[in-house]
């Protein structure tokens, strides 16, 4: 399998995508005008302990304050996790100054998720100065080669209370390699702390990278044989950081002179990203729903028949759903808690076969997930831990009409409501007419069709009806008049 990493770089966004075999496996986005912080480290001052959520507000700079839990404080992860045990409470007082990194980011309701225990990210490793542990991540499944790495970070971590987690790209890296990774992150943990000591006041004192440092540091492997970006400047820094931090000899070509998205057929495929409903090759489908608390994918047989017996057609359906599944939450990024709705089967060992598929599937997937079996209702129950903004918020914007319901009101009810505010509007006997703006499509509806108040109740008063396309489809506004001349645009229709 060989892989390209495009990296697309414009003034107002920039985007990055893995193909594998010329399939889009992975696709980052962000706005360059926003700066997301997750991966930062502050020294942050405390401004309010809540000793009834174990919890406390920092202030590190920004215009929210970050939240820091009680578990989120732990000296020593890997202890608490073998006692069972969390902390009942927070060791901070309002003004103390604590060292913090955020690993959320913060929310229009909510502010940055804070923890003070740092996990810094290299190609090779993962670096937590302050949790002792020593592990191997859950991609690299051969014993031997687990053993070899756990030997060589436990050799060679600068303390014996910090920890080290070997990323799958160890898995083939030199051991120099991984040991001047580990002697590099101990040096910038004594700046960091450094720093800590000498600044005075709320600061940031490291930062993670923008989304191409970030993206091209975690997407490297093995298999990724070029880069593509259609920056020179991009690429002359690529080039740096590939050899200085990255120590990967990866070809960097430009192309500036054609739409790399739209070359490599990454722009169609990310605009199939922002709908609800997933195309399969056998004629099947997913329909994909995001929830407040969860999101909910449906498997549908559509158009697929199969040629065999209805067990083994949907059977065959449901395999593919769960490869197609894996691919879609990490392309869209879905995090929290995921439901899944696959075809009822007969056969029990049908659905082992199908989740295990899923799990399968999900073993390429770089962020942590957790499957549950099949329930008896034919639901597949699974988390994908969050990391950043899923692709529909960050492509996406809410509808001004719909305000996210994804629907619009019936033209008929729109009229059920203009009717009840003319009710309230007339009570006030000395208001003569009302003129009442609505979008197009419900001046439409009331201007054609036989839509009527009681008008006798009116007691010979007005009321006007004006179109006008830039008011929402859900909203309406009406004006009371008062005298006999009014003054009206010149499309107002006169209702009867």
């Amino acid at each position: 399998m060989k892989s390209k990493i495009l990296v697309d770089y414009e003034s107002y966004m920039c985007s990055v995508a893995l193909l594998e075999d010329g399939v889009l496996e992975e696709f980052y986005v962000e706005d360059r005008d926003i700066e997301l912080i997750t991966g930062n480290i502050y020294k942050g001052r405390v401004v309010n302990v809540l000793p009834g959520l174990e919890s406390a507000f920092v202030d590190i700079g920004r215009r929210k304050n970050g939240f820091l839990a009680a578990s989120d404080m732990l000296e020593n992860r890997t202890a608490i996790y073998r006692s069972g045990q969390l902390p009942t409470r927070l060791d901070v007082q309002e003004g103390d100054y604590v060292l913090v990194q955020a690993i959320k980011e913060a929310t229009d309701t909510k502010g940055p998720r804070l923890s003070a225990n740092l996990s810094i990210p290299g190609r090779y490793i993962i670096f937590m100065p302050t949790v002792d542990f020593i592990g191997v991540s859950n991609k690299i499944s051969d014993e031997a080669t687990r053993d070899r790495l756990i030997s060589l970070l436990s050799k060679n971590r600068p303390t014996a209370t910090c920890g080290v987690i070997a990323r799958t790209a160890a898995k083939d890296a030199p051991k120099s390699d991984i040991i001047d990774e580990i002697k590099y992150f101990a040096g910038l943990y004594e700046q960091i702390t450094e720093k800590f000591r000498a600044t005075d006041g709320v600061d940031k004192l490291y930062s993670d990278g923008d989304l191409i440092f970030r993206s091209v540091r975690d997407l490297l492997n093995s298999t990724v044989d070029e880069i593509v970006c259609n920056s020179d400047q991009i690429a002359t820094r690529l080039k740096r950081d590939l050899k200085e931090n990255l120590a990967a000899a990866v070809k960097v070509t430009v192309n500036e002179d054609n739409d790399i998205l739209k070359e490599y057929g990454v722009l169609a495929e990310v605009e199939k990203l922002l709908q609800h409903k997933v195309e399969l090759k056998s004629g099947g489908n997913l329909v994909i729903d995001y929830t407040e608390a969860l999101t909910v994918i449906d498997v549908n047989s559509a158009k697929f028949i199969g040629d065999v017996d209805r067990e083994q057609t949907i059977f065959e359906i449901n395999c593919e759903a769960a490869k197609e599944i894996a691919r879609q939450l990490r392309l869209r990024n879905i995090g929290g808690m995921i439901v899944i709705d696959f075809i009822d089967m007969l056969d029990p060992l049908h659905n082992e076969e199908v989740v295990e598929r899923l799990r399968v599937e999900l073993g390429s997937d770089r962020i942590r997930t957790r499957v549950l079996p099949m329930t008896e209702l034919g639901l597949v129950q699974m988390t994908r831990k969050k990391t950043g903004k899923e692709i529909q918020s960050l492509l996406l914007q809410q509808c001004p009409d719909c305000r996210g319901g994804g629907q619009i009101q019936s033209p008929n009810f729109m009229l059920r409501r203009i009717k009840a505010k003319l009710t309230d509007i007339f009570k006030d006997k000395d208001c003569s007419a009302a003129i009442v703006t609505v979008n197009s499509l419900v001046f439409e509806r009331i201007s054609h069709v036989d839509w009527q108040m009681d008008m006798s109740k009116l007691h010979d008063r007005r009321v006007y009806i004006v179109p006008d396309p830039d008011i929402g489809k859900n909203t309406f506004k009406i004006s009371a008049k008062h005298g006999q001349i009014v003054s009206l645009p010149v499309n107002a229709y006169l209702l009867t």
